[in-house]
């Protein structure tokens, strides 16, 4: 079943666009039915009453999961079809904040003069994708920052990956509950200079597992890492 955000769950209609996604790409009908959210997390089942699909008739309130974490992942730049990827995935294993970073080994630098626009098409991609995967609220993502900034991203818990002999994420969020910022750097890893600017953040150093992750696949596994204790 299809979800869509939409402005007003009391008043619920759809945009130009997602009007055009369920006539001419879904191809749904009268009676069918969809998931509508709104800006608040307010979210109903809903179905259409009309051959136009202009209308709905609300059948029952919708029912979302309660996280026991807020994830944020500050990301450095990478190649765009694998930052489209991993912002998709991050969307789908649980992520709800993504802030691209200008790290300082990172090969990737700026999106040129398409920045608006380049940033545009990764907010959509993740507004899809949290619409896919059912979330209450579309996962949000900004950027891009430079180093001076990233004290204004830190959370209740704040992480940075690493591929030396630290403690296991798991073993340092434990059993706490709170939003967590994991920092996640480009393929050559993290600078002396970055680590040393979290050291002076309080921002620590672990290991998500004994493996080696590419920087658009590191998101995704501790997402999942985390989404164990969610469970557990």
């Amino acid at each position: 079943m299809q979800q869509f955000f939409i402005d007003d769950i009391d008043n619920p209609s759809l945009s130009d666009d997602q009007h055009h996604q369920i006539k001419n790409v879904l191809r749904m009908k009268q009676n069918d039915t969809v998931r509508l959210v709104d800006a608040k997390g307010n979210g109903v089942l809903a179905r259409f009453n009309t051959n136009a699909l202009d209308s709905f008739d609300i059948l029952e309130p919708l029912t979302f999961y309660k996280k026991k974490y807020r994830i944020r992942i500050v990301a450095s730049l990478i190649r765009s079809e694998r930052l489209e990827w991993m912002i998709q995935k991050a969307c789908e294993c649980g992520v709800d904040e993504i802030i691209l970073y200008r790290s300082d080994r990172g090969v990737v630098r700026d999106f040129g003069k398409r920045e608006a626009r380049k940033l545009e098409r990764l907010q959509l991609i993740a507004k899809e994708a949290s619409e896919q995967s059912y979330r209450q609220f579309p996962v949000s993502v900004s950027g891009i920052i430079e180093s001076k900034d990233l004290k204004s991203t830190l959370s209740d818990f704040n992480l940075y990956g690493d591929t030396s002999d630290h403690p296991h994420l798991l073993s340092v969020l434990n059993k706490s509950q709170g939003s967590i910022t994991v920092f996640i750097g480009p393929e050559g890893g993290f600078s002396d200079k970055e680590r040393a600017l979290f050291d002076s953040l309080n921002i620590q150093a672990v290991s998500f597992g004994p493996y080696i992750y590419r920087a658009e696949t590191a998101p995704l596994a501790v997402a999942t890492l985390i989404s164990t204790l969610e469970i557990g």
